[in-house]
């Protein structure tokens, strides 16, 4: 795992070459910030199960979850630019300044504005069904946070993730020990809350 600003993060990649960063901004029409620089530049996307809250028009909150893009050249789904590419074909999409750095297990994206000097993170909440009785059943930008360094320092990890995750890991002897380590960093006091749920699910490791 890969630690930044107080994150783990898991799957890091090895840092873009100026190069690459210089063809994103070109492609994008935009100078990347600084602390966004600098992530690709320690993780350069990584896979982690950390929430943020969106509040949406009407009020209501949800918790989302995003695996956040690394920058390749080369490299198709969930890499840049091939991600900014798939999402200029999208009707009305703009055609500068908008960059998706991410997407949850849906159909939201997790976007980087920096049209007209922004340089906010925001979200392209997907719309559910009516029947789900969650979310509007329309698509909606919803502004997380006003720089990427400030939705890092949004995220954390919800009792329901905790408890999703507990129940439904792929278990062995690697993903025990990563996930120990991820909810102690993460969580601490988890293992008094969560030790009756972990044991029955993972009798071979107690906790």
């Amino acid at each position: 795992m890969t630690q930044y600003r107080g994150l783990l993060f898991e799957d890091a990649q090895q840092a873009p070459s100026d190069e690459a960063i210089a063809t994103l901004e070109t492609r994008l029409g935009a100078r990347l910030p600084e602390d966004y620089r600098a992530f690709l530049r320690a993780c350069n996307g990584a896979t982690f199960e950390y929430d943020v809250v969106a509040t949406l028009a009407n009020g209501d909150t949800e918790n989302l979850s995003f695996t956040l893009h690394g920058l390749d050249l080369h490299e198709r789904c969930d890499f840049n630019p091939y991600e900014l590419e798939q999402l200029r074909a999208v009707e009305d999409f703009p055609a500068s300044g908008l960059l998706p750095i991410g997407r949850d297990g849906g159909a939201s994206v997790l976007l980087l504005d920096l049209r007209d000097g922004r340089q906010e993170v925001a979200a392209m909440v997907a719309g559910l069904p009516a029947w789900t009785g969650r979310r509007q059943q329309g698509d909606e930008y919803v502004v997380l946070a006003d720089s990427f360094n400030g939705y890092l320092d949004l995220l954390h990890v919800s009792a329901e993730s905790i408890e999703d995750h507990i129940t439904r890991f792929l278990v062995s002897p690697d993903s025990i020990a990563a996930t120990l380590e991820w909810l102690d960093h993460c969580s601490p006091g988890w293992r008094e809350r969560y030790r009756e749920l972990w044991n029955a699910r993972i009798p071979q490791a107690p906790i």
